[in-house]
């Protein structure tokens, strides 16, 4: 199979299961969730430009996205990756930040 449909393939097969939350939960999962944020905040949520996740406690994290979810973020750029998620999805972002060793 060629490498670029192949690639495609794969990425239609990953937005079918994030749809429809069929796959199964494991750790690995929330790290694939939150390997978006890693950009801005650092790969693992460590040493990131716009503050470290690493650590952070479960619930606040998951407080601060749900914030950034309202009406009151709109200005923010994470209001647009908030609102990506389902709360199910948020829910495993924010336990595998909490997870990870404070820097």
């Amino acid at each position: 199979m060629n490498h670029r449909i192949r690639r495609r393939v794969t990425a239609a097969a990953l937005a079918t299961l994030l749809a429809q939350g069929a796959w199964a939960q494991t750790a690995d999962e929330g790290r694939l969730l939150a390997s978006g944020c890693f950009q801005c905040h650092g790969t693992n949520g460590v040493n990131g430009s716009f503050g470290t996740l690493a650590g952070a406690g479960r619930q606040d994290l998951l407080n601060k996205l749900n914030d950034m979810r309202g009406k009151a973020a709109r200005a923010n750029i994470m209001y647009p990756h908030a609102r990506g998620y389902t709360n199910q999805q948020l829910a495993l972002i924010a336990d595998y930040f909490a997870r990870q060793p404070k820097p």
